[in-house]
């Protein structure tokens, strides 16, 4: 039986969509914003709500409650992720702010989604998934 051994306390943005709690790690949460009116893109799926352009840059709102639980959740803010290779807005209906996370961060299911959530985590007494941002951007870019 192998030994999960928790992961080094590391700083995480931490924020909620609806009753779900995330963290994302601090160093890709670039700020947290309050979106304008989103541009629909044709034929994109339904957690894709739009993009907004933003300092220059064309970004992806992606509703996590949609996303993630199959139910939206009404938001005009979004935590901004930023990778090398783009930007991502993730819808956020409460801002927590930054703080260490622990747990044996394992995938928290075998497809989907949930293979770039892990936990069990904790951050304080909130039970949170933890976003792998490049998994989670090359799962919404592969049109998931």
């Amino acid at each position: 039986m192998a030994v999960h051994e928790p992961e080094a306390r590391q700083s995480y943005l931490v924020f909620a969509c609806g009753s779900s709690w995330y963290a994302v790690p601090a160093e890709s949460a670039a700020e947290v914003v309050t979106f304008p009116e989103l541009t629909r893109v044709p034929g994109s799926p339904a957690h894709l709500l739009g993009v907004f352009a933003h300092r220059g840059e064309v970004i992806p709102v992606v509703d996590m409650g949609l996303l993630v639980v199959g139910v939206s959740q009404s938001s005009r803010r979004a935590v901004l992720v930023r990778l090398p290779r783009g930007t991502l807005a993730l819808t956020a209906t409460t801002v927590a702010g930054v703080s260490p996370v622990t747990g044996a961060l394992e995938p928290l299911g075998s497809s989907g989604v949930q293979v770039h959530l892990r936990g069990p985590a904790k951050s304080g007494p909130r039970d949170v998934a933890v976003i792998d941002p490049d998994g989670l951007f090359d799962h919404l870019s592969q049109g998931a």
